[in-house]
């Protein structure tokens, strides 16, 4: 029931501010409107009533009179105007000319001019000067008469009041329309909004794993996708929190381990020497012992080395060397000269850090001789700028979701190709050396193979 009601007091509240939207926009429009048609009505009603008011006076414009008295100009001029000449009142028709200002009087001293004064909503005063010649004048001189009329203007209330009514019923309809769009658009947005609701609640309760399905109208799709990128960065952040607390982790344990495993590795190598003269089961644990310390020596310098990338405190020691060599010398170092095939030109020259291109190879054939299937290969390609390294083999591959993951220390994928007695290190400390050189390192699947493809700058600034 709670539910039905806030669904219809945001529908409700939708309409009403659609409505308030239209009413207030077609509000001002027609306020706009309707003053601009109002001057463009009274305008042209006054040029009408101009226009009209100079034909009349047309035959009076240099007509002969025996004087200028009222009875002879009468026939003339309309009989609703009052005629003046110089200041002198020939005849009242509608206007009393006491009332005349001498301002406007004197704008019409000149011969077919004419002027007008809006008096209200539906009459104007008008005023022009026209030539008369008398009979009596012995000099045959023209006589100017001033002729002055209020006249109505014609139409004006009618033609207003047609507008107020169009723009009434235009704002009935934009009311009517936008309350139904109100409506629709409620209605379009109650079903998206509760399921953003619910993912909401679900990532509020801590299931980050929550996407929405970007679908419907434009701006909801653009909010799914925005919660979905919100959310997403909200894992990001918490996944970079447990990175960094997974750094100051190796850090702490990388230092503390160090003093004793001091202690540990001469006695892992009395150990060693002492096998022949020990009983067979002596001998077996003195094995396991000494391998343990060795296992345990490479974690700690693996987990040290991490530290010092994490400090920015690992630095590149350049050499000039011939890729193609140090990489089969790698590999037969650790005795996979005959399990791992390599491919590539005789010899490609590069400028690198030897030790730390040495740990790249060893942790990406490592990695695949263990996890991946034969047959297990190395390529390498020259280009002038870059030399392309590749670490092909033909394992049942990594997963997509694994394969944005794979690098992060200390990971491991749930799948075959995952379980490891490794310490999840040797990838990161691959990424973390090809880095520090300004390369690339990326997993793809190709047809059935996985590969691990190395980008490395041939030149590198001493």
């Amino acid at each position: 029931m709670r539910s039905r009601l806030r669904v219809a007091g945001l529908r409700t509240r939708l309409v009403l501010v659609f409505i308030t939207i239209v009413v207030i926009i077609a509000g001002a429009t027609a306020g706009v409107v309707s003053f601009m048609a109002r001057s463009w009505i009274y305008s042209n009603a006054q040029d009408v009533a101009t226009a009209q008011f100079r034909d009349e006076l047309r035959d009076a414009d240099g007509a002969q009179v025996t004087r200028t008295t009222a009875s002879e100009l009468i026939q003339y001029f309309p009989s609703d105007t009052t005629l003046l000449v110089g200041d002198d009142e020939v005849r009242r028709g509608s206007v009393d000319p006491t009332t005349l200002s001498p301002d406007f009087l004197a704008g019409v001293g000149s011969r077919g001019i004419i002027r007008f004064v809006r008096l209200d909503s539906e009459r104007i005063m008008l005023a022009m000067s026209v030539r008369v010649f008398e009979a009596t004048d012995s000099d045959g001189g023209e006589t100017l008469v001033t002729a002055v009329a209020i006249r109505p203007l014609d139409g004006v209330q009618d033609k207003f009041d047609d507008l107020l009514r169009a723009v009434a019923l235009t704002l009935a309809g934009g009311v009517l329309v936008s309350g139904l769009l109100g409506m629709w658009i409620a209605s379009t947005l109650v079903s998206p909004l509760r399921r953003i609701d619910r993912a909401a609640a679900r990532a509020a309760d801590g299931d980050l794993s929550v996407r929405l399905s970007e679908e419907g109208v434009t701006e909801l799709a653009e909010l799914t996708t925005t919660f979905n990128t919100m959310i997403a960065r909200n894992e990001t952040v918490i996944l970079e929190e447990s990175e960094e607390q997974a750094r100051r982790f190796v850090a702490d344990v990388s230092h503390e381990l160090r003093t004793p495993l001091a202690a540990l590795v001469p006695v892992g190598e009395i150990l060693r020497e002492e096998i022949p003269q020990l009983s067979p089961d002596a001998g077996a644990a003195a094995r396991i012992v000494s391998g343990e310390i060795g296992k345990l020596t490479r974690l700690v310098e693996d987990l040290i080395e991490m530290s010092r990338h994490d400090a920015l405190q690992a630095r590149l020691v350049l050499d000039d060397v011939d890729l193609v060599e140090l990489v089969r010398q790698s590999l037969t170092r650790r005795g996979w000269g005959e399990s791992v095939e390599l491919r590539g030109p005789d010899s490609i020259d590069a400028t690198v850090d030897p030790r730390r291109i040495d740990v790249v190879v060893a942790n990406l054939v490592g990695n695949a001789l263990r996890h991946g299937e034969p047959p297990v290969r190395v390529e390498l390609h020259a280009r002038p700028e870059w030399v392309d390294v590749s670490v092909v083999d033909h394992g049942p591959g990594i997963s997509p979701e694994d394969s944005h993951a794979i690098f992060r220390r200390f990971y491991k994928v749930d799948t075959a190709r995952g379980r490891s007695e490794g310490s999840g290190l040797g990838l990161s400390l691959a990424v973390e050396n090809v880095r520090l050189h300004g390369g690339t390192i990326t997993v793809d699947r190709v047809d059935s193979s996985t590969v691990f493809s190395v980008q490395l700058p041939r030149l590198r600034p001493r």
